[in-house]
């Protein structure tokens, strides 16, 4: 699945991964292991879920507590109802007890609740996300591979209820992407020649990532948008998808990986130069 992914991936990039005796050279491992940018996604939203759970026994407790004050006499109020009690100060007796016990009993529940509430108001996904992109996978620059974490992903589908088959699959896409525009050859042959510059190397991968999953799903794009907010990327608008800017991107993103020394910004202000002035202001990485 990998290799045809690959193929696709180099076609809508325009780049070529290194090759050996005529094979790509790229490592793509699937892992179980749980890195430690991950660790506070596998915790999940609680930040002390032994004591959110208590709260939620508590809580039953109170209701139940209830309950059993009630369940008992509703056949005797059941009787009364059809038949009036035979001496009135017994039935007074009672329901005045009845009164005292539901009042206590609803005292506490109510403060169980408020408890609780508050409890689950602390737990949220600000307090999780966004959280290091390392959690959900790796990409080395060298050799060059890509090593994505599969029960990071699996729990962030579960926490953001979205597929997570369909999560694996845009992941894989994106790192493709990744890799192949920081490791990949032009088709003049030059390779990739700058730093590590995450948020602009990111940005562009989201580019070609979603320009790839707009000929897939509507889920596909869905899950891509969460998993991206997730870690803090920026999603690119769409004024990028049209044809004339995706050649510009292009042109842009292959000048860019050559030049040590201009920024991304400068590259596109050179390639917009290209074009009449009327039709420059078109927006770059923002």
């Amino acid at each position: 699945m990998v290799s045809s992914l690959r193929l696709e991936i180099e076609q809508a990039m325009g780049l070529k991964f290194p090759e050996r005796n005529g094979e790509a050279v790229v490592r793509f491992e699937e892992s179980m292991e749980i890195p430690r940018a991950a660790e506070t996604l596998m915790r999940g939203l609680y930040r002390d879920p032994d004591r959110v759970r208590q709260g939620f026994k508590q809580l039953q407790h109170e209701t139940g507590s209830l309950i059993d004050i009630l369940m008992p006499r509703r056949s005797r109020l059941r009787e009364w109802a059809d038949s009036l009690p035979d001496r009135p100060e017994e039935a007074e007796s009672f329901l005045k007890e009845t009164t005292e016990q539901l009042l206590i009993r609803e005292q506490r529940l109510v403060q169980a609740e408020r408890d609780l509430v508050d409890q689950l108001h602390e737990c949220g996904m600000d307090d999780v996300f966004p959280i290091p992109l390392a959690a959900f996978g790796i990409c080395s620059y060298r050799d060059p591979s890509v090593k994505l974490f599969l029960k990071p992903l699996g729990r962030f589908a579960e926490i953001a209820q979205i597929n997570p088959e369909s999560l694996r699959q845009v992941v894989r896409i994106h790192f493709l992407f990744l890799l192949l525009l920081i490791a990949g050859a032009d088709l003049d042959g030059r390779v990739y020649a700058r730093g590590v510059e995450d948020e602009v190397i990111h940005w562009l991968t989201s580019i070609y990532t979603m320009r790839f999953l707009k000929s897939q799903s509507k889920e596909l794009i869905q899950c891509y948008q969460e998993w991206v907010k997730a870690w803090g990327g920026k999603m690119p608008n769409q004024s990028v998808f049209t044809e004339r800017v995706s050649e510009k991107t292009r042109a842009a993103m292959i000048f860019w990986r050559r030049q040590l020394n201009i920024s991304w910004e400068e590259c596109w202000h050179l390639v917009n130069q290209l074009e009449r002035p009327e039709s420059s202001n078109i927006t770059g990485f923002n």
